[in-house]
């Protein structure tokens, strides 16, 4: 591993030769190519493909990165953003105070239900310790929030204990019972391990990279 880099608390996580995979992703994000982690229906599933990840993945968590706040939805497509750091303090708006309030104007579901066009939403970097692979896991769900808010509280309590180091967490789930929709899953990130800031390494070519294994309960190790 590289020597320890000098990243202030809030700042980008550092890595490997000078490589920042959390700017690559972004640049790839925002033109349209990066992977998006999900949790749905108790599974972990990433890209475009739902490439199913197995649980007990362990990823570096970029807490200094982690977006809060809306993006509102137009015909199945994001259409506008209002997201910032936590870690700079964004908070963000009420959703009154962001217009598109006539429902009569909404989307509508598969039921012909309008659908509100704001959805609250967190987006956490990710970024595997050994490949250097990166994705942003993408939680807009009462479950998935509240994984992430989870995890913040785990995060807030230790960090500052772990000088520069940054958190290593790992895909889990948990269930509980509905009255009405039975056994319903929710994602679990707990922290795992502490490791030194700026030893990720720089991914491999698109080409290159190796396929993701399914195997349940297969524990990516560093």
């Amino acid at each position: 591993m590289n020597a320890l880099s000098n990243v202030q608390s809030g700042g980008a996580v550092a890595t490997q030769d000078g490589y920042d995979p959390f700017a690559a992703y972004g640049a790839e994000a925002a033109s349209g190519s990066g992977d998006f982690l999900k949790f749905s229906k108790g599974e972990w599933l990433l890209g475009q493909n739902n490439e199913e990840q197995p649980l007990g993945r362990r990823l570096v968590a970029n807490m200094s990165e982690l977006s809060i706040g809306w993006i509102r939805w137009k015909d199945g497509k994001p259409a506008e953003r209002r997201m910032g750091f936590l870690s700079q303090g964004f908070r963000p708006e009420a959703r009154d105070a962001l217009g598109h309030t006539d429902e009569a104007l909404w989307d509508t579901d598969n039921d012909g239900k309008p659908q509100d066009p704001w959805t609250a939403t967190n987006e956490l970097p990710l970024a595997d310790p050994e490949t250097g692979e990166q994705m942003t896991f993408a939680a807009s769900s009462k479950g998935g929030i509240g994984g992430i808010g989870n995890l913040c509280k785990a995060y807030g309590k230790e960090y500052r204990l772990q000088g520069d180091k940054v958190p290593v967490i790992e895909l889990r789930r948990d269930s509980y019972m509905h009255p009405v929709y039975k056994k319903l899953y929710v994602p679990v990130l707990p922290i795992v391990a502490w490791v030194e800031n700026g030893s990720v390494p720089a991914p491999a070519p698109a080409e290159e990279k190796p396929a993701a294994s399914s195997t349940a309960g297969q524990t990516t190790r560093f």
